[in-house]
Order: C-alpha cells, then structure tokens, then sequence
C-alpha cells in the first residue's frame, strides 16, 4: 500500500492520501466496530422498555454510528501541510468527504454481516432503514465532516490571526464569553437529563436524543450568537485597544531600528500605565547602550591608534637604536684595525668622542622607553621636594649650551626673573624636570637651524612657577598642535640634525609634568617657532619645610 501510495502521490486527487491518512481510516473502523460490539451486544435485550426497537433503534444506532465516526475522522486526520494551495486542501477534503460515505455504508454491510444476531436481524429484515440511512444519515455525515472540518481550518487560522494583533486576541475573549455560556447551558441540561433517568439512561434512548439534540441545537444557536457577537466586538476591540496597539507598534518599531543600530532611537513616554513603564525602561535601554556603543568605538579608535603608533615605533625605535650601535660598532672596529703595537692612532681622541655622542643618543632613547613603560604599567614613581628652579634651569642651560652651539650652532640662553627676597621653590622632582627640560631643549635645538635660539624663561606668580622653552625654529602647524603630545607621534615638516626621533620626547614631557601635578602648553606659528610653557605648583610660604612626597603615577 505504501508503495502504490508513493507511485500515485504526484496525482493531485492522491496528494492528502497519505500514511496519516491511512492509520486514521484504520483508527475508525477500529472505532466502528467497537460501536457495533455495544449496541449489539448479546446481552443487550431487544424490548427496551419505552422503545419501540423495531422503528426507533435502529435509526437511533445508525444516527449515534454515523455522528461519533465523522467527528472522530474530522479530529484525528492531520491538519493541511504549508505545502498545500487552499484549492489543493479544498479538492482534497471534498474527495474525503466523499470517501467517508462510502465508508460508512461498507462498514456497515460488513459489520451487519459479521454480527448477524440480535438487534442486526431487525436491521436486515428492514430494507427501508437503507434507504433511510442512504439518502439521510450518510449524506448529512459527509456534510457534517466537511463543516467540521472547515471549523477547524476557521479555528487555525483564527489562531494565528489573534497571535498577531492585541485586538482580534480582544475580540476572541468576548467570542470565547458565549462559547462558554453556552457550555455551561448545555452542561446543565445534560445533568438533569441524566438525574431524571439516571437508572435507566443507557436503556431510554428518549433521553439521549433529547440530550443529543440539544446539544446540535445548542451548537448551531451558539454559531449564530457568535456571528451576531463578532461584528460589534471587532468594532469595539478596534477602538478601545487602538491606543494601546498604536503604542505597542511604535515601541515594537523602535525595537527594530535599535536592533539594526539606530541607538539614537527614542520613544515618547505616554501615560503611567504598565506600557508607559515600558518606554521608559526602552528610553533608558538605548541610552545606556548608545553611550556603551559610543564608548567602545571610541575604544576601539584608540586601540588601532596605539596599534597603528606601536607598529611606527617599533619601526623607529629599530632604526634609532640600529643607527648609533652600528656607528660605535664602525668605530671600534675601524680602531682595533689601525692600533699599533705601541702607539694610538692619530684619530683616537675624534673615535671617542663621536662613540660617546652615539652612545649618550642611545642611553637618551632607552631611557626614554623605560620611563614610558614604567608609567603604562602605573610603576613611574615620583619623589617631590622643595627645589630652587632658577638654580635646576641654569644648570639645565650651562650642561645643554655647549654641546647645542659645538653641534648645530644654536645658542641656549636661560632668561631667570628676579625675585626678593629669593626666587620661589617648585614641589617637584628635580631629576625628572631635569629630564623634561632636557626634552624640550633638544627638541627645540632640533628644529632650529644654524644661528637660532633656544631660551628657557622663569618666574612665578602667587600660586604657581612657570617655565618657558622658546625657540625660532620651524615651527609647528596649527592642525598638528594638538597631536604632539601624543605617544610615537612625528610632525610631518620635522626637520632633526640627529634624525627623525621617536616622537617620545614631548609624550614624556606631558606625562612627567601631570605627575607632578603640572600642566604644559604650547603656542606655535610656522616659520616663527614654538612656545612650550610649563606651569608647576609652588612651595607656599606655610609649607616651606614640607617632607618628601612620593608619588606613584599611573
């Protein structure tokens, strides 16, 4: 049977002819036989008292025969598949309704036959009942299953209309408020029917089609009230949930939108009620993730900004580091080669001297990588003390002015305000302001062509000691001010007698300064050079003998 089933699936008329099918037709005339074993039964006793068993039972059986088995085959055939065209399921319940005719009356030729006895002799020896049940009880249970049948597919597709929209789900309430008052009016008969006859309910069958025609009438009188209800509750559920549906569809669209990364979406808040609560939680939602989304982008920028910048150190610093070690390495080499067994060479002192200056360069470049790793890893440590600054800047100028004038022929000059009784002490740590302006002399120098100056300036106000690097270099564009502070940065017009640096120099000058508890500065013009100015806290008259303060700097 499978077999010839697959062979005939693609025929449209075999399409809803499958195994499901086929189990449900043998679950019915399980069922069927099990209806004709009951009411025909041996021990069932043919004169039913108040029963005229010759007219009225056997109508009474092919009726209950015919009703239980279209509604057990209505409900236990399987719904339409999505695969199926509405015409397609139309054709095929007309065909089953069809089928379930022809069913009926071979079910009961062969049942009649295989349990010829009792009640049946009366059914066979009435040729009228055939006729009776050929052209009433069959046809109007083929009509009966496609009713029921058609109920379901309204109930399905009911269903899925109601889960889509708060009103139908409204107007199903009130549909579902005369089902069941018109359940518990059809419960309430059917009690007192069986408390009247309860000792002899299964014998009168007078009670039980009275209880079942109550029930069809009960049926149809509901569909009719349903039909009657829907309109008005459609029309109400329309306009008593349309302020609240508008207010869902707007939320549910703003969903969508955040969903699709619109995080600037936001939703009016209306009334006080459980779906105004709603907007507003959704309001606070999109907030909080646009300003998470904001600050993970902005995350993410400067992490491919550092990346970007450590890829151009390490670059940088190869070359910075590679350039002095092969030119003290050439030198070594060069005097190893020409030394005499008894004699320096004549080029001995010069060798020196430019081995030294490499080797300050590479000493300065490591020194400047150690500070900033030790404060990315908070490990930058600074011990603050009263310091004299005039005394710190005119050293810083008298070790810086030679070397500056001897190497590019800029002169530095330390310009110190007078002040009585004494110039003012700075709380900082004298080592790294060295360091600092160390820094900006250097960097100054290196933008500064033959014949320039480089000037450090000091004085103080009430509150603070403000130190200046002036030069008359090339100067820094406008558009690059504020990048230069920035780690492994490089102005794109740098010029350096020494190289192109590292861009670590002014990165170390700002953080050693907001170490102390400074801040820096810096005003520059192209072509007429750059200002640096740094402004640190100044030892209060009340404060002069303050201990050492260690500070340990993230």
């Amino acid at each position: 049977m499978r077999q010839f089933l697959r062979y005939m699936s693609p025929l449209p008329w075999v399409s809803g002819w499958r195994m499901p099918f086929v189990r449900a037709c043998f679950d019915l005339l399980a069922l069927q036989m099990l209806l004709v074993i009951v009411f025909t039964g041996k021990n069932v006793t043919v004169h039913v008292p108040g029963l005229n068993t010759i007219n009225e039972f056997p109508r009474f059986f092919l009726f209950i025969y015919c009703l239980i088995s279209c509604v057990f085959f209505a409900f236990r055939w399987q719904a339409r598949p999505a695969s199926r065209t509405f015409w397609q399921q139309l054709l095929i319940e007309i065909e089953v309704a069809g089928f379930l005719f022809f069913e009926l009356a071979g079910s009961l030729y062969l049942f009649f036959f295989l349990f010829q006895y009792n009640q049946l002799q009366f059914l066979l020896a009435q040729p009228d009942l055939w006729h009776t049940a050929a052209f009433s009880f069959l046809p109007l249970s083929s009509i009966c299953f496609f009713c029921l049948r058609a109920t379901l597919y309204l109930l399905s597709v009911w269903n899925r209309l109601r889960a889509t929209r708060l009103r139908w789900e409204v107007t199903h309430s009130h549909l579902m408020t005369v089902v069941i008052g018109a359940g518990a009016i059809s419960f309430l008969f059917v009690c007192l029917q069986v408390g009247w006859g309860v000792v002899n309910v299964m014998n009168n069958t007078s009670v039980l089609m009275r209880i079942v025609g109550f029930l069809l009438i009960m049926f149809v009188v509901t569909a009719i009230a349903m039909a009657c209800v829907l309109p008005p509750s459609i029309l109400s559920s329309y306009i008593f949930t349309r302020r609240f549906t508008r207010r869902i569809e707007r939320l549910a669209a703003a969903t969508s939108i955040l969903r699709n990364g619109g995080y600037s979406i936001r939703v009016s808040v209306e009334g006080q009620d459980e779906i105004a609560h709603l907007q507003a939680d959704f309001n606070a939602m999109a907030a909080e993730l646009e300003r998470t989304m904001r600050e993970l982008k902005e995350e993410r920028d400067n992490v491919a900004t550092l990346l970007h910048a450590r890829r151009e150190l390490i670059a940088s610093v190869s070359h910075e580091l590679r350039t002095p070690v092969a030119t003290v390495r050439s030198y070594l080499e060069s005097t190893l080669a020409n030394w005499p067994d008894d004699q320096p060479p004549a080029t001995l002192k010069q060798d020196m001297s430019i081995v030294e200056q490499q080797t300050i360069r590479l000493q300065s470049l490591i020194n400047d990588l150690f500070t900033l790793s030790r404060a990315e890893v908070g490990h930058l440590e600074m011990r603050c003390e009263p310091t004299n600054v005039d005394v710190l800047v005119q050293r810083v100028v008298d070790m810086s002015s030679p070397l500056a004038w001897r190497g590019s022929r800029v002169e530095v000059l330390a310009e110190i305000a007078a002040c009585k009784p004494a110039f003012p002490r700075a709380l900082i740590d004298h080592q790294r302001l060295e360091q600092i302006l160390h820094n900006l002399i250097h960097n100054g120098i290196r933008h500064t062509p033959p014949g320039g100056i480089v000037a450090i300036s000091a004085y103080a106000d009430e509150r603070s000691i403000i130190l200046q690097v002036k030069d008359t270099g090339e100067g820094i564009a406008a558009a690059e001010l504020a990048k230069i502070w920035d780690r492994f940065y490089r102005a794109s017009n740098a010029q350096s007698q020494y190289g192109t640096g590292t861009g670590l120099g002014l990165a170390i000058v700002k953080e050693l300064t907001e170490a102390m508890g400074g801040t820096v500065a810096v005003e520059s013009k192209v072509g007429q050079g750059s200002c640096f100015t740094i402004c640190l806290p100044r030892v209060l008259p009340d404060s002069i003998t303050a201990p050492t303060q260690i500070i340990q700097h993230a």
